[in-house]
């Protein structure tokens, strides 16, 4: 799973985030966008505030994590347990999310893709 930015001038993708197996994170984009293997979902500042909302929630009171952000059934991106791994990205994407809420969006578009 990656956030890219794509340079609106140039078309070139950088890479903004790589996150290995965070089930949880999958299945919001799956849920939400109906996501297809390898599509990439332009993330929008509504987006990007609901998952940082739901994060950092998440971070300050663990036991929401099953409410907020569930773990996703299917084919194996990980971990289904609510564990450190889980926690460790949860953190990880928190600050990824809060970052990206100050990204020039006149000079990128941010997207998330998957390849499973």
């Amino acid at each position: 799973m990656y956030l890219y930015l794509e340079d609106r001038n140039t078309g070139e993708l950088i890479e903004y985030s790589y996150y290995r197996k965070f089930n949880a994170l999958q299945g919001y984009f799956v849920e939400r966008f109906d996501l297809d293997n390898g599509r990439r979902i332009e993330l929008t500042e509504e987006t990007i505030n609901d998952l940082y909302e739901r994060l950092n929630d998440i971070f300050f009171n663990k036991e929401k994590a099953h409410l907020l952000l569930p773990a996703f059934p299917g084919p194996f991106f990980g971990s289904y347990n609510y564990d450190d791994i889980y926690f460790h990205y949860v953190e990880k994407s928190a600050l990824d999310f809060y970052h990206a809420r100050f990204l020039d969006y006149n000079k990128y578009r941010l997207y998330f893709t998957s390849d499973w």
